[in-house]
């Protein structure tokens, strides 16, 4: 009598096996379906990869070109990215949910006129606690790029924070990288072709400050490549240009 329960009780989780399998064969989750995306892209050769119109560097020395302006298309709430990655960040914020996880965008794309009105009221920000304007300006070019050498303005960049994040902080800081949700994003923004931009210690490098809620589209075919590298794109770039 025993041994018979035993074997319906494998019988029974070997039917649950099938059942999840099955399930997870015909509704793949976000990622299963991008990866499928990337994979056939693969097929066609390097140059056919996974978006690889987004596999190139915004930054100091390589502006944007002028008048520069993205086709848009809604990723969270009024927040929007360039249409061609906006797909990718939809899929990370839903299956991040599924995870338990809620990611809240607080900026996507924004236009020159915007990058502009947030430099200059930051360096106003930053004389008004006492520093100099030379010293304001070189402290906010190091937190806010200049308007066309933003990520941000070409909306391949996405920022995100907590839900809960200001209700105990009047700014974005560090601290960030303290909570599920970087944790999450960690191990997991690559899957969706996005990279941590600016990581730590590596702020000679990028020419910005560590900041643990900004990542950057480059495609999941690159993204995995320079998350293994453990490199800041722009070492990762100049060397697999």
């Amino acid at each position: 009598m025993k041994i018979k329960t035993i074997q319906n009780g494998n019988i029974i989780i070997l039917i649950l096996f099938l059942i999840v399998q099955l399930v997870m064969y015909f509704f793949p989750n976000s990622y299963e379906r991008l990866k499928e995306k990337q994979e056939t892209y693969a097929e066609n050769g390097v140059s056919d990869i996974d978006n690889g119109w987004a596999y190139f560097l915004i930054n100091e020395e390589f502006p944007l070109e002028k008048n520069y302006s993205p086709a848009l298309d809604y990723v969270q709430g009024t927040f929007m990215m360039d249409e061609r990655c906006a797909e990718y960040a939809r899929a990370m914020i839903k299956d991040a949910e599924e995870d338990g996880i809620d990611l809240c965008v607080v900026s996507a794309y924004r236009s020159i006129e915007k990058q502009t009105e947030n430099l200059e009221a930051y360096i106003e920000r930053l004389k008004n606690e006492g520093l100099s304007d030379e010293e304001a300006e070189k402290s906010a070019l190091r937190e806010i790029a200049e308007p066309g050498k933003s990520e941000h303005n070409a909306g391949l960049a996405i920022d995100i924070l907590t839900y809960d994040w200001w209700a105990t902080h009047d700014d974005i800081t560090d601290d960030f990288e303290n909570t599920e949700e970087f944790e999450w994003l960690n191990e997991n923004a690559y899957k969706y072709g996005f990279i941590l931009r600016y990581p730590k210690e590596w702020e000679n490098t990028t020419g910005y400050a560590y900041e643990p809620w900004h990542y950057r589209f480059v495609g999941v075919y690159y993204a995995e490549k320079i998350k293994n590298s453990g490199l800041p794109f722009e070492y990762y770039y100049k060397m697999n240009f």
